[in-house]
């Protein structure tokens, strides 16, 4: 019996014994559950904590192959459908809104997706249940959708089908796979890429978003490096020759590289999204997102899309007349908005959808764009949709509710429908060879014109330390007149001359931290509590430690630590010269490495995770002691020291739960707090400053 005889008798099955109102079979319903759904963080550039993770990344679509027009033969790969898992998803038929005309696609039998699913694995540094992101792949009519591979709890996003569909490209943390859609084993794919841990300069850490070109012979990637710091901070496009194993990096395309490559249909021009111009060389400042063609040899990098416009999402249609793309809508996410088309020199741009919540095109084999849409409007319901290259016969394909999605959850799913009759893959193993760098180097970025100040304001010169990280964590004003400006996310440190405008540097803290307090002592020296590690330790901790910067030295010392690890708290000056350190983030049981106090992990912010407590730091001896607590835990609250002595504690809030409205007042002689008016407004990231008339004006905040 051939795989195809077997899947008609199995569908013959299915309708014989299952019919089109009716409920699937208790013994076969009892074997899926349904699950809860939750969408994957949207795409974001690598933190400055630099924890490794593609949660912020999003998969290349690109549809290779084709079949030529007005061919009558139709090869359909056949599926075995896998044995429900604890992954499996009940699916119901989908229902064409009336208004809509049937969705006509000429393609094979699949949409692959990513979908993410609950999952025990690692979040927040916990073996704990969370959403994990998943490759799924569903029938064209809306129905059997099941995880690719329903083992392992990996993170994977959706790359590219084969040209003749008979394999499917996926990302999985840091590594590519390309997997028969038929249950077949996923083959681990060589692009040459050798992380290090850690990181070390100049190497390749992480190679996605692979897009095969129409004739099976070649890929095209997104490759992130570090850089001369080691740090993750490259991008390039490159590409592998998958008979000779050869590697192109096109350095037009570095440091920012861009996101979802994909070849011209004759794969000679490669097309890609990436922020910042061609002429400025990257996203700092932030330019727009454009649409960007270059040459496959590196040469010839446009920008093809207005420069007027944020564009991305780009694809190359399989005729290669048009180039489809996303210009995202204000108020939406970053990749959801309007779909356009131009064409690849740039001109007769066509705009095709008007409701604002498309996303995600990509081309079906026959010429065809789909794509989702992430909410009902009046073009019809939230579902995956397809429409003609000139904005016509927009028709509904799949419905959310068909496949269990959410709306909200469409945008990040990048449904990619499965071509045949393209060319086959060069078969694996492929073996990378040699390493080059082809085309012009990336454009020298030209100076950003400092902006226009509001009347009273100057600028006062440019910080000399080299960082990735925001510069001016804390910025502290010593008796001499000059300013202690610190890193974030880093040990750097430098001294800014107001009356010169210019920054000298000076000596470095003992501990890379963010989120910390910097309290100017009354003999002058500066007393850095806290804060976070930024993950240096390989994953976030939360800093018990301090350490005191001295001015007359320029050097940085370590004096006592905190009884708990704390981070986002108050430090404030009392009157005899100790210093009050209040509430803030903690994390779980504390360890000692080193004879500093730092929090095992950095867990997710909970009220939870919240303190209460206060403690005091004597500066004659070095130590900290435990003083009274706050009725309220809090973190991003304010804490100033009023005329009398005693310190006012208004606020507090964070991301995992609710603003507080309620204040305290600290008295340093008792040692207590006690509750005071509230605030008609529950805030955090506010503002509380001591007016001459010994009033505090509480501004802002979230």
């Amino acid at each position: 019996m051939t795989d195809r005889d077997l899947d008609e008798r199995l569908r013959a099955w299915y309708r014989d014994t299952v019919g089109e109102d009716e409920s699937a079979p208790l013994e076969l319903r009892e074997r899926i559950t349904v699950i809860p759904i939750t969408t994957p963080a949207r795409p974001r550039p690598v933190s400055n904590r630099r924890n490794l993770t593609l949660l912020a990344a999003a998969a290349v679509l690109v549809v290779g192959g084709g079949m030529a027009a007005g061919s009558e033969l139709f090869r359909r790969t056949a599926l075995v459908t896998p044995d429900p898992s604890d992954a499996l998803v009940a699916t119901a038929s989908p229902v064409s809104p009336s208004t809509a005309p049937p969705a006509i696609v000429r393609n094979g039998d699949l949409i692959a997706f990513t979908r993410a699913v609950q999952k025990v694995t690692s979040c927040s540094f916990q073996e704990i249940v969370c959403p994990v992101p998943r490759v799924w792949v569903v029938g064209v009519d809306g129905r059997n959708a099941h995880e690719l591979v329903a083992d392992g709890v990996g993170y994977q996003w959706v790359g590219a089908w084969s040209p003749d569909g008979s394999g499917l490209m996926y990302s999985a943390d840091q590594a590519n796979y390309l997997a028969d859609p038929r249950a077949g084993q996923p083959q681990l794919v060589d692009t040459g890429c050798r992380p290090t841990t850690p990181p070390t300069p100049l190497s390749c850490y992480l190679d996605w978003q692979v897009a095969f070109a129409r004739d099976g012979r070649q890929i095209v990637f997104v490759r992130e490096s570090t850089d001369d710091a080691g740090n993750a901070a490259v991008s390039a496009i490159a590409t592998m020759d998958l008979d000779s194993g050869q590697i192109r990096q096109l350095t037009s395309t570095s440091p920012v590289g861009g996101r979802r490559p994909g070849w011209s249909p004759d794969g000679t021009q490669i097309v890609f999204s990436r922020f910042g111009s061609k002429d400025d060389g990257g996203p700092t400042p932030r330019v727009m997102a454009g649409v960007f063609v270059v040459d496959a040899d590196g040469e010839n990098l446009r920008q093809v899309s207005p420069s007027t416009m944020d564009a991305v999402g780009a694809a190359w249609s399989p005729d290669g007349g048009r180039i489809v793309f996303v210009s995202p809508s204000a108020g939406q996410a970053d990749d959801v908005g309007n779909l356009y088309t131009i064409g690849p020199d740039g001109t007769d741009l066509r705009q095709l959808t008007t409701d604002g919540v498309a996303s995600a095109p990509s081309w079906t084999p026959d010429g065809r764009i789909l794509f989702t849409r992430g909410a009902a409007s009046a073009a019809g319901a939230a579902g995956w949709w397809t429409i003609d290259a000139d904005g016509t016969n927009e028709a509904i394909l799949v419905p959310s509710a068909a496949i269990g999605l959410s709306p909200d959850e469409l945008a990040a799913s990048h449904p990619v429908l499965q071509p045949f009759g393209g060319a086959p893959v060069r078969p694996l193993p492929w073996s990378p060879g040699d390493q080059i760098a082809v085309g012009p180097p990336a454009p020298t970025p030209a100076p950003t014109p400092l902006p226009e100040l509001g009347p009273g304001f100057t600028w006062s010169g440019a910080a000399s330390t080299r960082s990735d990280d925001p510069f001016g964590e804390t910025a502290t004003l010593l008796r001499d007149g000059r300013v202690l400006v610190a890193d974030a996310c880093g040990t750097g440190a430098e001294l800014l001359e107001a009356s010169a405008g210019s920054f000298s540097a000076t000596g470095s803290l003992t501990a890379t931290r963010a989120g910390h307090t910097a309290t100017l002592l009354r003999d002058g020296r500066v007393l850095f509590v806290g804060g976070y590690n930024c993950a240096r330790a390989g994953e976030d901790g939360i800093w018990a430690s301090a350490e005191l910067y001295d001015p007359a030295t320029g050097t940085f010392s370590a004096t006592g630590s905190m009884s708990v690890p704390r981070e986002f708290h108050t430090a404030t000056l009392l009157g005899d010269g100790r210093v009050l350190i209040a509430g803030g983030l903690s994390g779980s049981a504390a360890v000692a490495t080193g004879g500093i106090t730092l929090a095992s992990v950095r867990t997710a912010e909970s009220s939870s995770s919240v303190l209460a407590t206060a403690e005091v730091y004597d500066p004659v001896t070095g130590t900290f002691s435990r003083t009274g607590s706050m009725a309220t835990f809090r973190d991003h609250h304010t804490a100033t020291l009023l005329p009398d002595g005693r310190v006012l504690v208004t606020g507090g809030g964070g991301e995992g739960y609710a603003s507080s409205t309620s204040a305290e007042v600290y008295d340093p002689v008792t040692g207590r707090f006690a509750a005071t008016g509230a605030m008609r407004t529950g805030r955090w990231l506010h503002t509380a400053t001591l007016l001459s008339d010994g009033r505090v004006l509480v501004l802002g905040g979230r």
